[in-house]
């Protein structure tokens, strides 16, 4: 029994230290693999749940709400501008990765209001070396972003209210 219990504890060992070397050696491929399960899984908990997907949006949150991670989605103040509907963000691993499967005539509630939105645009752009005029035009009452796992890029979904 000794040696049995020794020998699952090797494996172990052996394991961790495979994935420790995995994510040194390739972390972007680790992040995307690991995007694509959280992927799966937010799908099919929509999917199965019977209801429709919910946010919560917290104000004026900025950089600090964003960090906080409390699994809101805080208002980008630096994106106000003419023609580009309120932004509001969440990390992807905090609760914005909620979006990933998201594609237009997905319907959400916004915890605290009584509206349905509708997704009406999907717009993606670079995470770096990018400026708000990507965003002009965007539809939508307001607007969730989130980034994606393991690759220079954003999501950007444009919601607008139906009920």
């Amino acid at each position: 029994m000794r040696s049995a219990t020794g020998v699952v504890g090797v494996v172990f060992v052996i394991l961790g230290l495979s994935a420790f070397l995995l994510q040194m050696a390739w972390p972007e491929a680790v992040e995307r693999g690991y995007g694509a399960v959280r992927a799966a899984i937010v799908s099919v908990e929509n999917s199965t749940s019977g209801e429709l997907p919910s946010v919560r949006l917290s104000s004026d949150g900025g950089i600090e709400g964003l960090d906080r991670c409390d699994g809101s989605f805080s208002e980008m103040t630096s994106y106000r501008q003419t023609g580009v509907p309120p932004v509001y963000a969440a990390h992807n691993n905090c609760g914005g990765d909620i979006t990933h499967p998201w594609a237009v005539g997905q319907r959400v509630r916004i915890e605290g209001r009584g509206e349905v939105y509708e997704v009406v645009e999907v717009r993606d752009t670079p995470k770096r070396w990018v400026t708000t005029a990507a965003l002009e035009g965007l539809s939508g009452d307001l607007a969730l972003q989130t980034c994606y796992y393991g690759v220079n890029r954003m999501k950007f979904v444009g919601l607008v209210a139906v009920s």
